[in-house]
């Protein structure tokens, strides 16, 4: 029998609770993206988020990462079976999805909003990536455009790995490659992309911003472009940080914020940067990944990846994953002064 069958059934039997009674005082950071009104490929539709929400409203303590830094950081210690929901980039379909759920069972969540996207004056990349691709020829061709090669047509069933192959090579590659390359992707096609992005890719707006901090969501910061922080330079990274903590305060008001790294895996955490997020006033930051540190550093706070999958929510939340980490003693290093 696999592990991960093992694991389900101890959990159903118990170990779920079991698990929670064991890290009561380990509280997990969770990591949301995009979310649907029903089952979608790579969303959490709205009946899982409720049933999601609704489990930690009966049994945890949910707060805001930045409610959490404070206990942990300042009071010394985190109350008991706490957990931090988060969500990522700024889509409008938290507000319309999954605001109204958590809003209903009472559960504060952390908004991490890119603020370039929220302002209109751009839409996030993997999306513009995606639309391009959804376009491109279906006769036969190879475009070199730069950064890498597209082979034409793309058939639908292989669409989505195409898509993922193409996405982790920009990933790796330096933010102005990456731009020159979708530029190039264009050109090639004879596609011109709206100045707005279309429906399924647009922002919250600040308006609906102001709405749900006003009734407890916490809207941290996550760049004003969403590039990798890694792969800019030093100067332009400061320049994102202090630029999405300004645009924040110029439309939210000031607040106890937290931020969070774009993509946010080892390879996109660059220590020199702590100071700007610190300079910025951000009182903590989260990365993308967990491991057995959990949150020993107050601007590399470990995240939980979950999904519309069950399984994958209990192990997260439950802290049987967290368990499991300290038990192979997995650590990543995140080093900064």
């Amino acid at each position: 029998m696999k592990i991960s069958r093992l694991v389900k059934l101890a959990g159903e039997c118990g170990g779920y609770r079991f698990a929670r009674f064991l890290t009561a005082r380990n509280p997990r950071i969770l990591m949301y993206h995009r979310f649907s009104k029903e089952p979608k490929p790579g969303y959490v539709d709205a009946k899982a988020f409720e049933w999601q929400v609704r489990h930690i409203a009966q049994h945890y303590n949910a707060i805001t990462v930045s409610g959490l830094a404070e206990e942990i950081f300042s009071r010394g210690v985190a109350s008991k079976n706490s957990i931090a929901i988060t969500v990522d980039d700024g889509y409008r379909d938290f507000y319309n999805v999954a605001w109204p759920i958590l809003k209903k069972y009472g559960v504060p969540a952390t908004f991490y909003v890119t603020t370039g996207f929220v302002s209109g004056d751009l839409w996030l990349w993997p999306d513009q990536l995606r639309y391009l691709l959804e376009r491109s020829p279906s006769t036969p061709g190879t475009y070199d455009l730069g950064l890498l090669k597209v082979q034409t047509p793309i058939l639908e069933a292989d669409f989505e790995s195409e898509f993922w192959r193409i996405n982790q090579l920009m990933l790796r590659a330096e933010n102005s490659a990456k731009l020159d390359c979708l530029r190039a992707m264009e050109n090639a096609w004879s596609i011109m992309l709206p100045l707005r992005p279309p429906k399924e890719f647009e922002a919250v707006t600040w308006q609906e911003l102001q709405e749900m901090q006003q009734s407890g969501v916490e809207v941290g910061g996550h760049t004003v472009t969403h590039p990798s922080l890694a792969r800019v330079s030093l100067m332009e990274a400061e320049s994102e940080i202090v630029g999405s903590s300004e645009d924040l305060e110029k439309h939210l008001g000031k607040s106890n914020r937290s931020f969070c790294y774009p993509n946010g895996t080892p390879d996109d955490f660059v220590g020199e940067q702590v100071e700007a997020v610190k300079k910025a006033g951000f009182m903590c930051a989260a990365v993308a990944f967990s491991d057995s540190q959990e949150h020993g550093q107050r601007y590399a706070m470990r995240r939980h990846s979950v999904s519309a999958d069950q399984f994958q929510f209990l192990k997260a939340v439950s802290g049987v994953e967290l368990l499991g980490l300290k038990w192979r003693g997995r650590v990543l290093e995140t080093p900064y002064g």
